[in-house]
């Protein structure tokens, strides 16, 4: 039978690159595009092995569920002794990703004669560059609207909406960790008409951030 015998299988992110993979891959948070590569060599020499090339399938066996990973499996055709092939497998950062959480995916390499490997390829995401506000959606809205935002770094959200006279008609005060939020508005109460929301976020060096906006609650 065929000896296929995996030298390397080395894993490079496209977007960051890193020398060690020791450390965990950064991720940009919420971003979309990456590829990883697995190299998969051939290192056997002798004529028994030499005269068959082998297939080998590298198959996705595990990864975070915010991590969006295409395809499942890879197959590389006819890897011949002395030869490399590139297993190539595109991902997306979903917007639900916890900051800083380490996790990894996992891909088993298989061939028909049932000899296995497995790589694992840590992974990590880093925080939001900037405070950011989406904006409230829907607006218009009937039912229920939510405001999304990002925090850079850990800290005091107040989210509050006011009626046209200023009086408070909805708040909520929270500890909230780096990433993407959502406050949401319930519209059970409200009276249609024109409100104010308005986020403030407090980190914990003081540094205060704060947007708002209107919101029209419809018959």
């Amino acid at each position: 039978m065929p000896r296929l015998i995996v030298l390397a299988i080395a894993a490079a992110l496209a977007f960051p690159a890193f020398a060690q993979e020791a450390a965990p891959h950064m991720l940009p948070f919420a971003s979309t595009g990456h590829a990883l590569e697995l190299e998969v060599a051939h290192t056997a020499t002798d004529e028994e092995d030499a005269a068959a090339p082998t297939a080998v399938t590298v198959r996705l066996t595990d990864a975070p569920a915010w991590l969006a990973v295409t395809p499942a499996a890879v197959t590389l055709d006819a890897l011949t002794p002395g030869s490399d092939a590139l297993a190539r497998f595109a991902f997306d950062v979903t917007e639900d990703a916890p900051v800083g959480e380490p996790g990894a995916m996992t891909f088993a390499l298989a061939t028909p004669d049932g000899q296995t490997w497995t790589k694992t390829v840590r992974v990590e995401v880093a925080a939001p560059e900037a405070f950011a506000v989406a904006g409230a959606y829907p607006n218009p809205f009937a039912h229920a609207a939510e405001v999304v935002y990002d925090l850079p770094a850990g800290a005091t959200v107040t989210f509050a909406v006011y009626d046209l006279l200023g009086r408070v008609v909805h708040e909520v005060r929270t500890e909230q960790a780096a990433g993407r939020h959502t406050a949401a508005v319930d519209g059970a109460g409200l009276a249609s008409g024109v409100y104010v929301w308005r986020l403030v976020a407090v980190g914990a060096d003081g540094q205060r951030h704060t947007e708002a906006g209107r919101l029209t609650r419809a018959r």
